[in-house]
C-alpha cells in the first residue's frame, strides 16, 4: 500500500470514529480542568464563622487516680467531638475479625457535655472518620450531664454494626436509665468470637452487671478488618467534650496498671485549633489542591446538609428533560459523616435559591444528578435522582432495577471516575439516567409522565440538599458536561 493511500485511509478511519463519537455525545460540551479559578457562580457556598469555634483535646498518660484503680497512674483527659482525628493508643500486632479479641478495665465519666464522645478499643490508626472502617470498640456517647455507652465494629468496608447498653433499640426510648457522668468507676469487658453465632462473629460487652450481645450482619466478617492499635480516640464529627479516664486496662492477655508513662502512639491529642465543620458553615468553591485530578486545581470543599438552599455551579444555556444530557470527570471524597451527602450535576438557579423549606416538607426541584448519600449503616452510595420543575422526581433507591446495589464511595480520599447518561427518548420514551462509578454502571427509569412534566437546568456543579444533617468533603476535576456557557 502507497503512503497516499495509507493516509487516505486513516483520515477515513478518524473521521468514522469521530463520527462515533459525535452521534453518541451531544454537541454542546464544555471542559473544565481548573488550573485556574474558573469563577463559577456561588450562592451562600463560603459561609464564615464568626465566632470560630475551637476544638481542644488534652488525653494521654496522666498521674491521677480519677477512674479508681489500684494505684496511681491511668490514661485518659478531655476529649472533644472533631472532625479531625485524635487518639491515644497502644501499637499492636496486628489483629483481624478471625481472632479472639479480649479487653477489661475499668472507667469513670466526671464531666460530659451535650453530644459530646470517644471510643475506646482496636482500630487501624489513623482512625480515618466518623463510623470508624476498621475497629472494634465501645463508645462513650456524652448527652450533657450523663451518657450512654454502645459497643459497635466497622469492617474494612465501611459497614458497621452493633448495639447499645440498653434495653430495647432506640436510647430515646429505652426505659434503662443513662449512666450519670459523676465520676463513679465503672467495670466494662468487650469479648469479640470470630466463632460466635455459627461463625458470623459476635461481641459481648460488660459493664457492671449488665451483658450485651451482637452478632456480625451478613457478609461483614467476610469484609474483613485490620487492627493495629489499641486505645482512645475522638468521635469524627464536631460536638462537645468529654472528660474520661481508664485504669487496670486488659488487652489480649497483657495488662496495664499505668503506674508509669507507657508513652503510647499519639496524634493530636494534646492540641487547640479551629474546627472547619461546623453547621451550617459551607466552604465549597475553587480549591487550589489536588485531591481529585492529576493537576493543581480544583472545584469542592465542604459540603452541609442543610435547610437552606446552596450551591456552586458554572452558568449553561437552558437545558431540559428534552435534551440528551452526559457528565463525566474525576471526585475524591475525603471526609463523610452519618446524615451527609451532596448532589452533583445540573439544576436550576432561581428555583434552588427560591427554596427555603425542607426536604422532608417540599421536595427541591429542576434537578438532574447524582447523589453521593446513603444510610449509616451502608455508607455513601453513587445512585441517580431527578425532580421535576413541580418537584415530581426519584431518589434511586439502595438498588437498581436489576437487583444490584448503588456502589459505595468510601470516604478516603481516593480519586475516582464517574460519568452521568440522561437518555430522553429512552425505556420506550420514559428516559432513564444511567449512573457509571470506576466503571460500574447502572440505570433509573424515569417515571411514566415525569419527562412530559418537565424540568429547566440553567447551572451545572455541586448543590445541598436541604435537610437536616452533616457535611461531606468532595472534590471534583478534569469534568466534561453537556451545557454550553449561557451568553
Amino acid at each position: 500500500m502507497g503512503k497516499k493511500h495509507l493516509i487516505f485511509l486513516l483520515s477515513i478511519l478518524a473521521s468514522c470514529a469521530l463520527s462515533s463519537i459525535k452521534a453518541d455525545e451531544p454537541g454542546h460540551h464544555a471542559v473544565r480542568h481548573f488550573d485556574a479559578d474558573p469563577q463559577w457562580d456561588g450562592f451562600r457556598n463560603r459561609l464564615e464563622q464568626q465566632q470560630p469555634q475551637q476544638a481542644e483535646q488534652k488525653f494521654g498518660y496522666q498521674p491521677s487516680s480519677r477512674a479508681g484503680g489500684a494505684a496511681a497512674g491511668e490514661i485518659g483527659g478531655v476529649i472533644q467531638r472533631s472532625s479531625e482525628a485524635a487518639f491515644y493508643a497502644l501499637p499492636i500486632q496486628t489483629k483481624s475479625l478471625d481472632d479472639r479479641l479480649h479487653a477489661s478495665g475499668v472507667l469513670a465519666v466526671p464531666a460530659a457535655g451535650g453530644g459530646s464522645g470517644a471510643m475506646i478499643g482496636w482500630f487501624r490508626a489513623p482512625p480515618p472518620s466518623w463510623r470508624t472502617p476498621n475497629s472494634l470498640a465501645f463508645r462513650i456517647d456524652g448527652n450533657g450531664g450523663k451518657f450512654w455507652m454502645f459497643y459497635e465494629y466497622g469492617t474494612s468496608r465501611w459497614r458497621t454494626g452493633g448495639g447499645g447498653a440498653f434495653e430495647g433499640e432506640q436510647y430515646q426510648k429505652t426505659p434503662t436509665p443513662p449512666f450519670p457522668a459523676d465520676g463513679k468507676p465503672h467495670r466494662w469487658s468487650l469479648d469479640y468470637d470470630p466463632a460466635g453465632a455459627d461463625g458470623r462473629g459476635q461481641l459481648v460487652f460488660r459493664v457492671d452487671d449488665r451483658v450485651y450481645h451482637a452478632t456480625l450482619a451478613d457478609g461483614h466478617r467476610a469484609d474483613g478488618a485490620q487492627f493495629d492499635h489499641f486505645g482512645i480516640w475522638n468521635v469524627q464529627t464536631p460536638g462537645d467534650r468529654l472528660e474520661l479516664y481508664v485504669d487496670d486496662l486488659e488487652v489480649d492477655g497483657k495488662r496495664f496498671a499505668f503506674d508509669a508513662d507507657p508513652r503510647w502512639d499519639a496524634r493530636r491529642n494534646d492540641t487547640r485549633y479551629v474546627e472547619r465543620f461546623v453547621r451550617p458553615f459551607h466552604d465549597f468553591g475553587f480549591s487550589l489542591t489536588q485531591h481529585a485530578g492529576s493537576g493543581l486545581g480544583e472545584i469542592g470543599g465542604i459540603v452541609f446538609r442543610d435547610e437552606r438552599p446552596s450551591y456552586y455551579g458554572t452558568s449553561i444555556e437552558m437545558l431540559t428533560l428534552e435534551d440528551e444530557l452526559i457528565a463525566s470527570g474525576h471526585f475524591s471524597l475525603n471526609k463523610a459523616a452519618s446524615d451527609s451527602g451532596v448532589y452533583l450535576g445540573w439544576f436550576n438557579s432561581a428555583a434552588k435559591q427560591a427554596k427555603m423549606t425542607p426536604d422532608y416538607e417540599q421536595p427541591q426541584s429542576n434537578y438532574l444528578a447524582a447523589l453521593v448519600e446513603g444510610p449509616s449503616r451502608a455508607g455513601h452510595y453513587f445512585r441517580p435522582a431527578y425532580s421535576t420543575a413541580d418537584g415530581v422526581g426519584q431518589i434511586a433507591g439502595e438498588t437498581s432495577s436489576t437487583g444490584r446495589t448503588w456502589p459505595v464511595v468510601f470516604p478516603d480520599g481516593k480519586p475516582h471516575e464517574f460519568r452521568i447518561h440522561y437518555r430522553p427518548l429512552a425505556a420506550g420514551g420514559h428516559g432513564t439516567i444511567e449512573t457509571t462509578f470506576d466503571g460500574e454502571s447502572d440505570t433509573l427509569e424515569l417515571r411514566p409522565g415525569d419527562r412530559q412534566r418537565g424540568a429547566r437546568f440553567d447551572r451545572f456543579g455541586i448543590f445541598n440538599l436541604q435537610s437536616g444533617g452533616h457535611a461531606v468533603e468532595i472534590y471534583l476535576d478534569d469534568l466534561t458536561f453537556t451545557g454550553r456557557k449561557a451568553d
